[in-house]
């Protein structure tokens, strides 16, 4: 089974989402027989290299929130993230461009460190509270996972990666991707939001069982011959 997320790391319930999977996946028969791809979702295209403002200003000004509004929905993300184990300092995050980020991921992925990667940088973003443009930063959290960090330095200075990024975006519009996280089971069943895992694992049993009874239909002839 192959499951598809679209994420970007500076979304809280994409990191509480792939949270829930994994708990998910630890009840789950058949997950050593689960591969995960992670794919590129941006929240904020247009942000700079450099955080600008407060997660409290950002909040109040993107949903229209009063100060008091802000806060509490600051606080009610950074308790969902305490109830699926995350350590998550939502109010200090400094939002910024993510692109580069995706493309560390990329590169890390064809290293055969992906998910590492991954974790790394929602760790970086939400408990860390680091600047994810900054390449400083990057190459740090390269390092971080075993990687080279001169050698992730040198490709965040080139092209290498950035369509490779764009691809997952176009890929996302044309799957329908309005929100993340967003869930996409066998190329098939698609779900979005951070599910709780009860939910997500249903939904592996589901994709799972329905996999199987697919297995078993195969081609047929009736009295009319054969198709």
């Amino acid at each position: 089974m192959k499951i598809q997320i679209w994420s970007d790391y500076a979304c809280p319930y994409c990191y509480i989402g792939k949270r829930h999977l994994e708990q998910a996946l630890e009840q789950f028969a058949h997950k050593d027989e689960v591969e995960i791809e992670f794919k590129a979702f941006e929240l904020y295209p247009h942000a700079g290299k450099t955080a600008v403002n407060t997660t409290q200003q950002r909040i109040e000004k993107k949903y229209g929130k009063t100060p008091e509004g802000a806060k509490q929905m600051i606080a009610h993300i950074e308790t969902m993230g305490e109830r699926a184990g995350l350590n998550m300092n939502y109010a200090d995050v400094k939002n910024t461009n993510t692109f580069d980020a995706h493309r560390l991921y990329q590169w890390a992925k064809s290293q055969g460190k992906g998910s590492a990667m991954n974790e790394r940088l929602m760790q970086a973003y939400f408990s860390d509270n680091l600047e994810l443009a900054n390449h400083d930063n990057l190459a740090r959290f390269a390092s971080d996972v075993g990687l080279n960090g001169d050698e992730a330095k040198k490709m965040l200075a080139s092209d290498d990666f950035i369509q490779a990024v764009k691809d997952d975006e176009v890929e996302a519009q044309s799957v329908g991707v309005q929100g993340v996280p967003f869930f996409v089971f066998d190329g098939k069943t698609a779900t979005s939001g951070a599910m709780p895992v009860s939910s997500l694992l249903g939904l592996l049993n589901q994709v799972y069982d329905d996999n199987q009874a697919d297995n078993l239909t195969g081609a047929s002839c009736g009295i009319d011959g054969c198709e």
